[in-house]
C-alpha cells in the first residue's frame, strides 16, 4: 500500500530536456524583398496527437489555420530493460566540503542506485512541403551519431546527470487527401 505522496517531475524534466535539443531549428524560406535569405524558426512543443492538443493549438476554433512547420514531442513508452536492473545497489562516495580540514571534515555520501528506466519519445515533425521536410531532416540527422548525450543536473554527486538520447528510427506518414484538404507531411 502506498502511504506517501512522491513527485519530483522527472518525466516532465526529461521531456523538456529532449525538446531543448531541437530548440532554434530553422528552415529557409527563400529571399526576401532585400535580396537576403529569410528563415523561419521551427517551434517545438510538448503534446500528443489527440484532439484536445489540436484544439488548443487551433485556439479552440476551426477558423484558425494550422501553422507549419512545427515539431511536437510526446512520451510514447517507458520500459525497464532487464540488462540494466540493479536492485539494492548502493554507492558510497567520500568528499571533503569546501573549506573543510582533512580528515576530520571528511563526509560520505550514501546513494541508492535509481531504477534505470528507458523512455521512448516520439518527435513529430509537421511540414507543408518536402523542401521544408528535407531541411529539417538534414539538421536533425546531423545531431545524432546515433547517440546524443544531455546533462540534466550540475550536481557533482548526481550520478544520473548524464543521459543518452538515441535515434532509433525515422518514419513517414504523409496524407494525400482527395478534395480540398491541406496537405500535411508528418515524420516521426
Amino acid at each position: 500500500m502506498i502511504t506517501q505522496y512522491f513527485y519530483e517531475g522527472q518525466l516532465r524534466s526529461y521531456l523538456l530536456q529532449f525538446c531543448n535539443i531541437f530548440t532554434g531549428l530553422k528552415v529557409k524560406t527563400g529571399k526576401g524583398e532585400c535580396g537576403e535569405e529569410e528563415f523561419i524558426t521551427v517551434p517545438i512543443s510538448v503534446g500528443s496527437k489527440d484532439r484536445v492538443v489540436a484544439a488548443i493549438q487551433a485556439g479552440n476554433t476551426q477558423n484558425k489555420p494550422f501553422s507549419v512547420p512545427m515539431m511536437v514531442a510526446n512520451i510514447s513508452g517507458i520500459s525497464l530493460p532487464s540488462s540494466r536492473k540493479g536492485v539494492g545497489v548502493v554507492d558510497r562516495r567520500n568528499y571533503l566540503p569546501q573549506g573543510g580540514v582533512y580528515p576530520t571534515d571528511l563526509k560520505t555520501a550514501v546513494r541508492v542506485m535509481p531504477i534505470p528506466y528507458s523512455m521512448t519519445v516520439d518527435l513529430g515533425v509537421y511540414v507543408s512541403n518536402t523542401y521544408q521536410l528535407h531541411q529539417i531532416l538534414e539538421q536533425l540527422l546531423m545531431l545524432f551519431d546515433p547517440i546524443l548525450q544531455i546533462q540534466t543536473s550540475d550536481s557533482a554527486l548526481d550520478w544520473t546527470k548524464i543521459a543518452s538520447v538515441e535515434l532509433t528510427s525515422v518514419n513517414n506518414e504523409e496524407n494525400y487527401p482527395p478534395g480540398g484538404d491541406r496537405r500535411v507531411i508528418n515524420w516521426t
